[in-house]
């Protein structure tokens, strides 16, 4: 209890035993009892006096009691009275009641705490007073009560020791200036400045400090997000030595061995080791590790939460499923270690399975309702160093959905988010299709702001209760309307494409039809989301130049064309602008593309559209090009124009470094004269991706085997004899057939040796790759895999006719690739060809990077 607090109570007790208690003796009480029959009457307050007060004069003290003259004395009153003088003042009060005729006089004795109006600091001389007075809490104030002053000095002293000042003194001294106004002087020695120069921790044997390409690090230090650094490229002079982080960082350290199941584990400060002029440390952490504790026994146990008694322990009751059914789901069982991270897994995993049957975990439900992860029963055995676990499961009931409501999307279509969704009325509540639901819901970027997530809460939800009946609920989805346009500068380089840079413009959110109300507040509507916006369409502007391949685009995208939000039918146009520089001849492409798309579920896609590609050949080489290059090349402007029917489906664990999934893509155009182009060719191309995890290391990142088969078929028709130079297939680089330059697979041309490429292609790979590091992420120990080592075999031929392939012809290589997956990613690939053919063009190195 504080200063104030006691002397508040005390003057409390005093004011009811000095008044009341002294006017009851003096006889006050018989002469009011006839006028308030069966109270205790209370004395009239004939007079009051102030003794004691030297800065304030009488009337202020006596105008802040409260209590007036002539009126019965109000005990209450007067304690917030006392209570004032003291919280705004400084000043204490005891006041007493003296019997006189007709009632009492209140006589209050005061004593004003000493004052510094003017407070000093002296010897400081890294940090300036003006931080001393917001360290001190006194930048608002000049004055400074005598009695704070203790607390003052620990307040500067705590923020020397927060800038490294270990060594820092601070000593109140106090000059006599009278019985209020002393002169208080805060004496400093700041010592020096002391930086970590290194922490070595022994005894840390199952986690080792280590680092891997110097930024990439590991261990006790990177699991426990060790907040002191010792010098390093980012921090050239090392962290400032602050004992409360260091306390913080071994106490991270201790609860890291716990959550891995070194249960005795102790980690604490051994010395700490100055240079000769302190203004460097070394921090020296022992560590006993201890044994490491496997679990002896796992069971599973049902409770269940009473309503009426909110502070009561659950009860036990029966499993609703089978107790080896639900064993069946965890990963931990007896013989393993005793981990958060696989306790986490088990309740994530157990909360799955009794939510997709009804049995809803979430904090908007009443406990008595929702299902529950409570702390399991552990049973220690210190001597075998094993500990018996019981999960304890508080079941719930089974649940309905009547209802689904969308709240905050002030101006997004409400059909625009129940497109995403896969749970409906009328279904139980299966919390992994709300969940998914969610999911695609945040995917769309409508409701998000990368640049401000501090600011705004990303989608959620919540259930209510239905009034009436306890087994149906309401889904209620929470958004809030999300940033309106992005606007992304990267680039990259790879040995295809050269140096280029990428701009895009998108707006993900569209309504083409939400015109502004006027020219001038257009960009003001936009803004505040009152016009394009809402519809669930996007638009996209790309600019990407670049060194030998430019590109620019421009698209509309319509999901749901005739608002039907279940299995909508898409728009898509697409108009893109492209140049290319070849060694043969520069190319440059218009294309235009329209299509209606219809979803088959979440994951498939069919699309229906027309594509017109206009192309122009320019700046053939003088050291001669393939005849067909020459002969289009004289034809001068061509167009390509036909129907497109496409098929999509794709299925990935992670869009960028998929470790299990697949993805699938079967794509037909139909180029024909009759539709506006100058050549008549049927295109049909599929290509498939599969991803298979092989294993999965000790630190928890996978191995993961990747399979690719790519297949396209070019028939000419009616008037067309063959497939245009430009148009036809080539194989070679990064993206085809490593260890060959790109489009450096014959057939070659007899006198240039330049590529005539094919009407038919053929190529593939196989490829495992294995994490070489990984990032352990600090608190879920999720690892997150940074640099992995790729071994690959390539394959791939060209028919020079249409639906023709001679597999003797087929080129193939081998090497490996390394490359950076987190947090930017390049990849160095070294490729050897196994089987070539003459006039084919080798490449053994080649790379991308690129930033995301």
């Amino acid at each position: 209890m504080g200063s104030s607090s006691k002397f508040a109570l005390r003057t409390r007790l005093v004011l009811r035993s000095a008044l009341v208690g002294s006017v009851l003796c003096a006889g006050a009480l018989p002469a009011l009892a006839q006028d308030r029959p069966g109270q205790a009457p209370l004395p009239i307050v004939q007079g009051i006096r102030i003794e004691g007060e030297q800065r304030y004069t009488e009337a202020q003290i006596a105008s802040v009691l409260g209590q007036e003259l002539g009126r019965e004395l109000d005990p209450v009153a007067l304690d917030r009275g006392v209570q004032r003088l003291w919280s705004s003042f400084h000043v204490r009060a005891e006041p007493k009641a003296n019997t006189v005729a007709g009632g009492i006089d209140l006589v209050v004795y005061v004593h004003e705490m000493p004052v510094d109006r003017e407070p000093r600091f002296i010897g400081n001389e890294s940090i300036d007073e003006k931080t001393l007075r917001e360290w001190a809490l006194l930048e608002d104030k000049s004055e400074l009560y005598l009695h704070q002053a203790g607390r003052v000095r620990q307040r500067i002293l705590e923020n020397y020791r927060r800038e490294g000042y270990y060594f820092a003194e601070v000593n109140v001294l106090t000059r006599d200036g009278g019985d209020v106004v002393p002169d208080v002087i805060f004496e400093i020695r700041e010592g020096r400045r002391v930086r970590v120069k290194g922490i070595e921790i022994a005894g840390n044997a199952s986690m080792p400090d280590t680092r891997f390409l110097y930024f990439f690090r590991n261990g006790l230090s990177s699991l426990s997000d060790r907040q002191l650094e010792s010098p390093w490229l980012f921090n050239w002079t090392g962290s400032k030595f602050d004992p409360e982080v260091l306390d913080a960082d071994l106490l991270a350290m201790r609860n890291v061995y716990r959550d891995r199941g070194w249960l005795d584990a102790v980690v604490e400060l051994d010395r700490l080791e100055f240079n000769d002029d302190h203004s460097e440390v070394v921090v020296h952490v022992v560590v006993d590790e201890g044994p490491r504790y496997t679990v002896s026994s796992l069971a599973i146990r049902g409770v269940e939460w009473d309503a009426s008694a909110r502070n009561a322990e659950p009860r036990s009751v029966e499993l609703v499923y089978p107790e080896a059914e639900l064993r069946a789901l965890c990963k931990l069982a007896p013989g393993q270690v005793y981990e958060r991270v696989t306790r986490e897994r088990d309740a994530a995993a157990l909360r799955g399975y009794y939510g997709s049957r009804g049995r809803i975990a979430h904090r908007s439900l009443p406990r008595e309702v929702g299902w529950s992860f409570e702390e399991p029963e552990l049973a220690f055995d210190t001597e075998q160093h094993t500990v018996a676990v019981t999960y304890r499961l508080a079941q719930g009931r089974e649940l309905k959905i009547r209802e689904i409501l969308i709240n905050g999307n002030t101006h997004t279509q409400d059909r625009v988010v129940r497109r995403e969704l896969s749970a409906f009325p009328g279904e139980i509540a299966d919390l992994k299709e709300i969940e998914r639901s969610l999911t695609r819901i945040t995917a769309s970027g409508y409701f998000t702001d990368p640049m401000a997530r501090a600011l705004r809460n990303d989608p959620s939800f919540q259930f209510r209760m239905v009034e009436g009946d306890p087994s149906q609920i309401d889904l209620d989805f929470l958004v809030e309307e999300g940033r309106v346009i992005d606007f992304n500068i990267s680039g990259g380089v790879n040995s295809d494409n050269g140096l280029f840079l990428l701009l895009s413009l998108q707006m993900r959110n569209f309504d083409i039809s939400d015109t502004p109300d006027s020219f001038l507040g257009a960009f003001g509507e936009i803004a505040r989301k009152e016009a394009f916006h809402g519809a669930g369409q996007t638009v996209q502007l790309e600019a990407s130049p670049g060194t030998v391949y430019s590109r620019y685009r421009l698209r509309f995208l319509e999901p749901d064309l005739f608002r039907s939000h279940l299995e909508p039918v898409g728009l898509d146009l697409d108009v893109a602008k492209s140049d290319r520089v070849y060694r043969t001849h520069d190319e440059s492409r218009s294309s235009y593309k329209a299509r209606l798309g219809r979803m088959l579920g979440f994951d498939w896609r069919v699309w229906l559209g027309y594509v017109l590609h206009e192309i122009e050949i320019t700046d053939l080489d003088n050291d001669g090009v393939p005849l067909a290059l020459d002969f289009q090349e004289s034809e001068g402007h061509r167009n390509h124009a036909g129907v497109t029917f496409d098929v999509t489906t794709r299925s990935v664990d992670n869009s960028y470094v998929p470790h299990e999934g697949y993805s699938f893509g079967w794509s037909n155009v139909f180029y024909s004269s009759d539709v506006g182009g100058d050549y008549d060719i049927t295109t049909t191309e599929l290509g498939g991706d599969l991803y298979i995890p092989t294993f999965e290391k000790d630190d928890g990142t996978r191995s993961v085997l990747h399979l690719e088969l790519n297949f396209g078929a070019q028939q000419p028709y009616g008037d067309t004899s063959s497939t245009p130079y430009t148009e036809r297939y080539y194989l070679g680089g990064t993206r085809s057939l490593r260890g060959f330059r790109y489009r450096g697979v014959g057939p070659t041309d007899l006198f240039t040796d330049e590529p005539l490429g094919g009407e038919t292609e053929l190529y593939g790979t196989v490829e495992w790759f294995y994490p070489l590091n990984s990032y352990t992420q600090p608190g879920s120990y999720r690892p997150i895999e940074t640099v992995r080592l790729g071994v690959f075999f390539d394959y791939g031929v060209l028919g020079v006719d249409s639906w023709d392939v001679d597999l003797s012809q087929t080129r193939s290589s081998a090497g490996f690739s390394i490359g950076l997956v987190y947090p930017m990613p390049f990849v160095f690939n070294f490729g050897y060809p196994l089987r070539d053919f003459e006039g084919d063009d080798r490449q053994t190195f080649t790379f991308t990077i690129q930033s995301r």
